[in-house]
């Protein structure tokens, strides 16, 4: 009898053990929907401020102390200091730089991040640009998403729509 006891006791815990993590995981889906979607709306205000104050302004604020920008002919320039350095050579005043974010996920401890999608770039007297980009995150010590990895590539057709470029993804994938 006391060993029924004791099973029953165990059995009950192991039960709400399993209960808990359950809800847990229900929990951890609805907070992972909730980072994903704050990840994606820095990414949103993170092109707002490109658009009203200029991209300079807009990658130092955004930017990591240690973020690195990938740019195309050119060794990864790293560290905010050596990006407002680089950024001062390249005064935005006649281009305007905006982006569209298609997608972003977040790790499971919700200090890292990606956002992914397509950018418009117009610099006055040059043929307007398109491409994709991609931008990894993590929060910094006062918990606000801070870039640390951005990179884009040029050359997608102005007329190509990003539903487009997700069609023609599916296609290859069968």
């Amino acid at each position: 009898m006391k060993y029924c006891i004791l099973f029953f006791i165990a059995a009950i815990a192991i039960s709400s053990c399993n209960q808990n993590d359950r809800s847990h995981g229900k929990m951890t889906k609805a907070k992972m929907d909730s980072l994903r979607n704050d990840l994606l709306n820095t990414d949103i205000d993170f092109s707002a401020l490109s658009e009203e104050k200029g991209r300079n302004a807009a990658f130092i604020e955004y930017a990591a102390d240690d973020a690195t920008l990938l740019r195309p002919n050119s060794m990864p320039v790293t560290g905010k200091d050596s990006i407002i350095h680089l950024l001062a050579a390249h005064p935005d005043s006649l281009r305007k730089l905006t982006w569209i974010p298609i997608s972003s996920d977040v790790a499971r401890s919700g200090e890292i991040g990606f956002t992914y999608g397509t950018y418009s770039l117009q610099i006055q007297g040059k043929p307007h640009e398109e491409g994709t980009y991609c931008t990894v995150w993590h929060k910094d010590k006062n918990k606000k998403w801070k870039f640390i990895l951005d990179t884009g590539n040029d050359g997608l057709h102005p007329l190509q729509r990003t539903d487009d470029i997700a069609e023609e993804t599916k296609m290859t994938k069968k």
